[in-house]
């Protein structure tokens, strides 16, 4: 419980800021204004919108093949519940949505918009779902992609792919990790190798993926974390 501390969101989020600064990547600003005002918060809680992340070259298997550049627009909700219980999940509500406009820039400017978003949900349990719904999922599309011509693309609303809950120091680690190439950009190897960083990202792990992996151990007693509501395609 004690990594769900302040004093550990104000450290690890100081830490992460001082540590990325010199990389130029993105605008971060809203996490400065979030570190200002950790001390009036009641809890780990915070809501973020339009983190941004820009990246300059080509990520590999795109398509249109000629898009190189993108800016990724990250926003992550975390409400905690008031009461701490080790058997249930501990984020009463939560958002990650990752929205992403990519362009095919010339020495005369950036094209057309391509846009494109993921988001990973959190399952609320109602009615019986119709098609299978871990507890939280990697969701393709989202209202960022509402209203827009998809022109001769299908796009599916189906598989929900399972993956634990991240909050935005994995959030972080996700996207320098899936979109920015360690070629390319050195910066990613340098900051994984660092002590600190590893500290700060294993912290959050401890947060949100420990209790969430420890579905699958035969000794778990977790009533939200269990091998058949995170991973609904086992069967027992």
């Amino acid at each position: 419980m004690d990594s769900w501390s302040l004093r550990y969101l104000r450290q690890d989020l100081s830490k992460l800021l001082e540590l990325i600064n010199e990389y130029q990547i993105g605008d971060f600003s809203q996490l400065y204004d979030l570190l200002g005002k950790v001390d009036s918060l009641d809890g780990l809680e915070y809501e973020l919108s339009n983190v941004v992340f820009y990246i300059d070259k080509r990520i590999a298997g795109t398509i249109p093949n000629e898009l190189n550049k993108y800016q990724i627009f990250f926003e992550n909700t975390i409400i905690v519940e008031k009461t701490f219980d080790p058997k249930k999940d501990f984020l009463k509500s939560y958002k990650f949505e990752l929205n992403i406009d990519s362009y095919i820039s010339t020495e005369n400017g950036d094209g057309k918009c391509y846009k494109n978003c993921w988001h990973l949900d959190k399952h609320i349990e109602s009615s019986e779902p119709k098609y299978t719904h871990p507890t939280y999922h990697f969701h393709f599309g989202g209202e960022y992609l509402n209203g827009l011509d998809t022109g001769d693309i299908s796009i599916f609303s189906n598989p929900r792919l399972p993956h634990p809950p991240m909050d935005f120091f994995l959030g972080f680690h996700f996207i320098i990790s899936n979109f920015y190439s360690s070629k390319e950009y050195p910066f990613v190897k340098e900051l994984k190798e660092n002590y600190e960083y590893q500290v700060i990202i294993k912290r959050a792990q401890e947060r949100l993926w420990k209790p969430y992996f420890k579905a699958f151990d035969s000794t778990n007693t977790h009533q939200d974390f269990t091998i058949t509501k995170i991973f609904p395609l086992y069967l027992n």
